[in-house]
This record gives C-alpha cells, structure tokens and sequence, in this order.
C-alpha cells in the first residue's frame, strides 16, 4: 500500500508538471509578443490609412471646386462671346472675372495635384506596413502551430498518466486515498512523507520525541498522521 500510494504521489506531480509546462510553453510568450506586434503594425496602417481616406476627401473637395469655377469661367466666356454685353466697362468687367475665375480654377487644380501625390505617397507607406502585417500574420501563424503541436504532445502524456494513476488507485484503500485527496491541496508532492525512525522528513521542524515514539510503537506498517504537520506517514 505505501508504494502504491507513493506511485499515485508520483504521478500527479507527474501530471503537475506537465499542465505547468502546458500553461507556460515558451512559445506561448513568444505567441503573444507576435500578437502584440501584429496590433501594432494594423494601428499603424489604420492610422495611414484613415490619413488617406482624409486627403481623398480633400482631393474629391477640390475638383468639386475647381469644377464649379470652371463652369462658371464656361459660362462667362460664352457670355463674353455671344454679343450679348455691349458696353466696353461691361465687356473689361466680364473679362477680369473670367480671368480671376480661371486663376481660382487653376489654383484648385495645383492643390488637386498636391493632394493626388499625396495619397499616392501614404498609398505606398500602407503597402510597405502591410507587407510587415503578413510578415507578423505568418509569425503567429508559425507559433500557433508549434503550440497546438505541444499542446497534443502533453496532452498524450497527461492521458498516459491518468491511466497509470488509475491503475494503483484499486491498490490503495479507499480511505486513505480520501484522506490524500484532501491533504493533496495543502501539500501537494509531500502529502505522503515517509517516517525515517527519527523524524516525518515532511516536517520542516524536529519532530518532539514523544511523537517519534508514538510512531515507532504503533502496530502494522499502516501509514500514520503527523501531528507536527498532518501529513500522511508511510512506515
């Protein structure tokens, strides 16, 4: 009964060690510092982007204005052309308005441009984050294969385990598995200690010799509890 409840200690810190390991696969860091730069890298071409969407609206703003000028410069020009104004102060005054209306026209056709370089500048910078994007894309990619594979990989070695404990668990009584069980919380790989003739090795203070006596003296070989600590004493 004492290995068999030493064999059932074993594995669960067997198991232990194994969900520890489970929860804190290096990849797993290095999982969430990709991730992290792949947020960074979107904010960056949100960000660009959103810069973009502005100077497309400032563009579309200004052929608006450029095309109403230009209608009313039309408009002015087939005025001028038609006969229709006959005084020279009339036809000096018509002709300074188109020519204003055409400088206003052309100004707006300068900034059209400028707003034009402008996207394709910011068109090009969200094409070079965006290439970093997939870089950080296949990284997490890369990583979360890796942990699905270790992952499976313990979780075939923690399914080992488990039918190994079950197997020596028929082997220990029942009430002393109880009372492991409960202990285990507290304990944890030293639930069950072994008494060395002298002393609980679970103890972490000298054990009084009354109590040492009272353990050598009881009968059978039956594990015992520590009154120091109140762990399981396999004799």
């Amino acid at each position: 009964m004492t290995d068999a409840l030493l064999n059932i200690q074993h594995l669960d810190v067997a198991a232990d060690q194994l969900r520890h390991r489970r929860d804190h696969l290096q990849a797993r860091a290095a999982l969430e510092q990709a991730l992290a730069d792949q947020r960074a890298q979107q904010d960056r071409i949100d960000e660009v982007a959103l810069s973009r969407v502005d100077v497309a609206n400032r563009q579309r703003r200004l052929e608006n204005e450029a095309q109403l000028v230009s209608d009313r410069a039309d408009a002015d020009e087939a005025k001028l052309y038609s006969g229709e104004v006959k005084g020279l102060k009339d036809l000096e005054a018509l002709q300074h308005e188109i020519a204003t209306l055409r400088d206003r026209q052309r100004g707006f056709e300068d900034e059209t441009l400028e707003a034009m370089e402008e996207a394709e500048v910011l068109a090009a910078r969200i094409a070079e984050l965006e290439a970093a994007r997939q870089s950080a894309d296949e990284q997490v990619s890369v990583l979360r294969a890796e942990i699905e594979a270790l992952e499976a990989e313990i979780d075939d070695e923690l399914t080992q385990v488990a039918a190994d404990r079950l197997s020596k668990v028929g082997e220990v009584d029942g009430a002393l598995l109880a009372e492991y069980e409960r202990l285990r919380p507290a304990f944890g790989a030293a639930t069950a200690v072994m008494f060395d003739g002298s002393r609980c090795v679970g103890c972490p203070s000298t054990m009084p010799a009354m109590e040492v006596d009272r353990l050598k003296h009881l009968d059978g070989t039956d594990p015992a509890s520590c009154s120091e600590c109140g762990r399981i004493v396999l004799r």
